[in-house]
């Protein structure tokens, strides 16, 4: 770097590194309306969007609201389609129970895990391919959050989300690869995914989203 920068506009444009603080993150979410998001700082939840926490029951990925804040190395799940920007904040560390992890960085990871993805049109966490170093891992891009394979999930062929305890009468997960996952709102029309909060039939079973 050079002393002359200040006054030398040719020797700055070489030589100078510019800092500017960063305030806020963007995040897109895909017309799934769903993301995950892992960042090593604290983040205001903007409107337009929810960050959920996951804990897993039984074959559900149960998601629960964090609120305003998302606490720094926390992965959640964003609900919420469209572009987002979240302001950096401050917040407490995470205390609670999150079955995510993350990557501030894209990272080969070679445990066993499952990713956010759309099968069917169904979104959930599906297990993930290795397809990185000669089939050894897989890759986890920058700030984003993946699900660990759990003791005795080795017949998990998915994990569906399920929106707090007790707000579904679903009882199972049903395996995309052998059932079909018709879903129909109230009136009885067929619809290609849920898209907004409400009461719908999945498979002849009631379900509400919020």
């Amino acid at each position: 770097f050079s002393d002359h920068c200040p006054n030398d506009n040719n020797r700055c444009a070489q030589h100078c590194l510019i800092l500017e603080d960063v305030t806020e993150l963007p995040v897109e979410v895909t017309a799934a309306g769903y993301a995950t998001l892992y960042a090593p700082v604290a983040l205001t939840v903007p409107t337009g969007v929810t960050a959920h926490t996951v804990t897993i029951n039984g074959e559900w990925a149960v998601l629960t609201d964090v609120g305003t804040k998302i606490p720094a190395n926390t992965g959640v799940v964003l609900v919420g389609e469209g572009s987002h920007s979240f302001a950096i904040t401050t917040a407490d560390a995470f205390e609670g129970e999150n079955a995510l992890e993350g990557t501030v960085a894209a990272t080969y990871v070679t445990a066993d895990a499952y990713v956010l993805g759309v099968v069917d049109e169904k979104v959930g966490f599906y297990i993930a391919t290795k397809n990185q170093n000669e089939g050894a891992a897989f890759l986890n891009n920058a700030n984003k959050a993946y699900l660990p394979a759990v003791a005795g999930s080795a017949n998990v062929a998915s994990y569906s989300f399920r929106f707090g305890e007790g707000t579904t009468g679903i009882d199972q997960i049903t395996d995309n690869r052998v059932q079909s996952t018709a879903i129909y709102d109230l009136t009885g029309r067929r619809v290609e995914a849920i898209t907004a909060p409400g009461i719908y039939v999945v498979n002849g079973r009631k379900v509400l989203v919020k």
